[in-house]
């Protein structure tokens, strides 16, 4: 035999006398009763399994207590001269009064003057009706007075003024030319007067029977 067999069983001898011995141990060891902890103070065991419970005591009822009510808070009146006024309403629109319409008349009565010979001459034009006053010819539209509700009293002519030589014998008319077209204003003559190197012309009144009924 030889030397390196030999330690190959002493090794092995020697690990299994360390398993039997270790088994041993484990014998004696799980055969020793195990003692249960001591409890601790001031806390009891726990109940083995299925044994009733240890039965807590019920909590008694705090007594009813009184609350005071509480006094009403008063308010301090409050003076007039804190309390701001409320504000306007707003104001409705009012519908504004129809215009009052002026009386018209037919007749326009207006005066004429020739710048070169100085003669002036008044006449009537009915509404509608060409009046010739030496080259001029006058067509009144409309004539009408102001109202009681306006600040002057006036009488305004609506017209056309064309000029137009008289035919000459043997000759032919020549053709007429529009030199005014607008109102003419009784109060104010120069407010919107007849341009014309040799006539003027301007409204006097209106006047007629009885009040012509005004168009709508």
């Amino acid at each position: 035999m030889t030397r390196s067999s030999a330690i190959a069983r002493t090794v092995k001898r020697s690990v299994w006398l360390a398993s039997v011995a270790a088994v041993a141990v484990a014998g004696l060891v799980s055969a020793q009763p195990v003692t249960p902890p001591a409890p601790l103070p001031g806390l009891q065991p726990a109940p083995p399994p299925g044994a009733p419970g240890p039965v807590s005591p019920e909590p008694e009822e705090a007594p009813p207590q009184e609350v005071p009510t509480p006094a009403p808070v008063v308010v301090p009146p409050i003076s007039e001269k804190e309390i701001e006024p409320a504000p306007p309403s707003p104001a409705v629109p009012e519908k504004p009064p129809a215009p009052i319409r002026r009386a018209r008349y037919d007749v326009a009565v207006l005066e004429a003057l020739d710048k070169i010979t100085a003669e002036t001459l008044v006449f009537e034009a009915p509404v509608g009706k060409a009046v010739r006053f030496k080259g001029l010819i006058f067509t009144v539209r409309a004539c009408e007075r102001s109202t009681a509700e306006e600040p002057v009293a006036d009488s305004i002519a609506y017209l056309t003024i064309d000029s137009q030589p008289r035919a000459e014998a043997g000759k032919p008319t020549p053709p007429a030319r529009q030199v005014f077209k607008g109102w003419m204003y009784a109060s104010a003559p120069g407010l919107h007067p007849l341009q014309h190197p040799v006539y003027d012309a301007w409204v006097i009144s209106c006047r007629a029977a009885a009040p012509a009924v005004a168009s709508r």
